[in-house]
């Protein structure tokens, strides 16, 4: 069913089915580059349609996510500690109120044993 390769009917079906290939290649390339567009559209108020445009626009796009993420997780770190040293700062003062309520119930007992 299949031509003997080397015969121009081989040829004609290789250059065929490459041509294909690479139709399927460039329009999942071309894809990705229109999902890469909507997003950069967004960031971006001039609308581009050069693909190298694009993907450097891209390029500066995930560049500032990253850098947005890196602030928002060093300011979250800031943010837990703080946090932290107020939630041990307070339990420290609960526990010691506890303390002055104890010994104060205890001032009260003595008091009522005496009177």
């Amino acid at each position: 069913d299949r031509p003997a390769q080397g015969t121009e009917e081989w040829n004609q079906m290789r250059r065929i089915n490459h041509k294909e290939v690479e139709r399927k290649r460039r329009e999942t390339i071309n894809e990705g580059i229109g999902m890469l567009s909507a997003l950069v559209q967004k960031e971006y108020s001039q609308p581009e349609r050069n693909k190298g445009a694009i993907l450097r626009k891209a390029a500066q796009y995930i560049e500032k996510l990253k850098n947005n993420e890196t602030n928002l997780t060093e300011r979250y770190t800031l943010d837990k500690l703080l946090s932290d040293q107020t939630i041990a700062d307070l339990q420290s003062k609960l526990e010691k109120t506890k303390q002055e309520c104890e010994r104060a119930w205890r001032e009260v007992d003595i008091w009522k044993r005496a009177a």
